[in-house]
C-alpha cells in the first residue's frame, strides 16, 4: 500500500481518539479532587507541593485540561477550573452521579472492552466483581431511575399503593425519594450485596417506612403478605436469559393480582441509541456472570409465557436505549366475559390461575 495512504489512514483514526480525552481528563480530576484544587487560579508547582503529586504528571494533566477547555490558563503560569464546564465535578455541588458514571466507564467498561481480543481468543470471560463495583453501579442506576420517577409517583397516587418492594435496590436512593412523598407506604429494598445494603441502611435512617434486606431476588419473598408494586430496575442483564421467565414466575407468586411491576432496562436492537446499547451489550456478554440485554421480542415472549400483560413500553433515555414499562398480572378476561362471572368470582379465578389450578366453579 502507498505509504502516503497508510499515513493518512492512521491520521484519520488518530483524530477519532480525541473525543476520549475529555472523559479521561474529567475522570482523573474527579478521582483526585484536582478540579477543587484549581478552583482559584494556582500554579502547577503550588498544587504539586500541596498534594505531593509528581510535578510532571500533574503538568501533563493540566495541559490536556486546557486543550479540552476544562481548565483556563491565567497570567503568571496559573490555571483555574472552568466552572461552566466542570461545576458537576467540584465541591459540595459536585454530582455523585457524574463521578460514578465516569468511574464506571473508566474502571469497568473501557478495561473490559480493551480485553476483548484476549476474551475472544482465550474464551475466558471476565467476571463482574459485585463487592468491588456494586456501589458505583448502584449510583449510575439511580441516575436512570430519575427519568421514570414522575410516572411511578403518579401510579402510586392513583392506585393508592400500600407496599413497594425494590429488587436490586442498590443504595436505596429511589426508595428514599418515594418514601419522602409517601410516608404511609411500606417499602422494602432487597439487594444481594451486603455492603450495598449496609450503606442503604445508613443513608436511610430518617425514613421509618423503609427497610432493607440482603437477598437473592430469584428466591426472596416478603415475610408477611403480597405486595402492591415491585420495582425491577436495571436487573435483566444480571439474569441469564433462560432464568428470566422463572424470575417473573417467582414475582407472580407474591405481587397482588391488581398490582404492578415497574421495569427499567436497556434494550438491544432498538431504533434508539443503537451504538451505545450494542456496546453496552458487548460489555455484558464479555462477562461470565453478566448477560445479554433483552430485545423487545424477548420481553414480549417472556411476559406472555409468565402470565403478565406488558404495556406502556417507552424509551426514557433514547441515546442509551433505556426503556421503561409495566408488567401486570394477566387477568383471564376472555373467560370472565364469556361466563359472566361476578367480580368476586373473577378474583377467585385469578387466584386459582396463579396456582395452576384453574377450574370452573359454580
Amino acid at each position: 500500500m502507498n505509504e502516503w495512504v497508510t499515513a493518512m489512514q492512521a491520521r484519520k483514526w488518530m483524530k477519532k481518539n480525541e473525543s476520549f480525552l475529555p472523559s479521561w481528563h474529567a475522570y482523573v480530576g474527579a478521582e483526585l479532587g484536582l478540579f477543587d484544587e484549581f478552583r482559584t487560579a494556582r500554579t502547577v508547582e503550588a498544587i504539586s507541593e500541596k498534594t505531593g503529586y509528581p510535578h510532571d504528571l500533574l503538568a501533563s494533566w493540566v495541559k490536556v485540561g486546557v486543550a479540552v477547555k476544562h481548565l483556563k490558563k491565567r497570567p503568571n503560569n496559573r490555571f483555574r477550573t472552568s466552572k461552566r464546564r466542570c461545576a458537576a465535578l467540584m465541591g459540595e455541588d459536585a454530582s455523585p452521579g457524574v463521578k460514578a458514571l465516569l468511574k464506571e466507564m473508566m474502571e469497568l467498561h473501557i478495561p473490559t472492552m480493551l480485553r476483548y481480543p484476549d476474551i475472544i481468543t482465550s474464551q475466558e470471560r471476565a467476571e463482574f466483581d459485585h463487592e468491588r463495583h456494586g456501589g458505583v453501579v448502584a449510583e449510575t442506576s439511580a441516575l436512570l431511575e430519575h427519568f421514570a420517577i414522575k410516572k411511578i409517583k403518579k401510579m402510586i397516587r392513583e392506585k393508592q399503593v400500600l407496599s413497594i418492594v425494590d429488587l436490586g435496590c442498590g443504595h436505596g436512593g429511589y426508595l428514599r425519594k418515594l418514601a419522602a412523598e409517601f410516608p404511609d407506604v411500606q417499602m422494602i429494598g432487597v439487594d444481594i450485596n451486603q455492603k450495598v445494603i449496609d450503606k442503604a441502611r445508613e443513608m436511610s435512617g430518617d425514613y421509618t417506612n423503609v427497610r432493607f434486606q440482603v437477598g437473592d431476588i430469584n428466591s426472596w419473598t416478603p415475610e408477611d403478605e403480597n405486595v402492591d408494586v415491585i420495582l425491577l430496575h436495571n436487573i435483566f442483564h444480571y439474569i441469564h436469559p433462560d432464568d428470566r421467565a422463572p424470575l417473573l414466575d417467582h414475582l407472580y407468586s407474591y405481587v397482588r393480582p391488581e398490582g404492578l411491576i415497574s421495569v427499567i432496562t436497556p434494550i438491544n436492537e432498538t431504533e434508539h441509541g443503537e451504538a451505545f446499547s450494542s456496546a453496552f451489550n458487548s460489555f455484558f456478554v464479555a462477562h461470565s456472570n453478566l448477560f445479554a440485554l433483552p430485545t423487545k421480542k424477548e420481553l414480549q415472549e417472556v411476559s406472555q409465557n409468565c402470565k403478565f400483560d406488558l404495556f406502556d413500553l417507552s424509551p426514557i433515555v433514547k441515546e442509551g436505549s433505556w426503556y421503561t414499562f409495566w408488567l401486570s398480572p394477566a387477568s383471564p378476561v376472555e373467560e370472565i366475559h364469556q361466563t359472566g362471572w361476578s367480580g368476586e368470582t373473577a378474583q377467585s379465578l385469578k387466584t386459582e390461575k396463579r396456582t395452576g389450578e384453574l377450574t370452573r366453579s359454580s
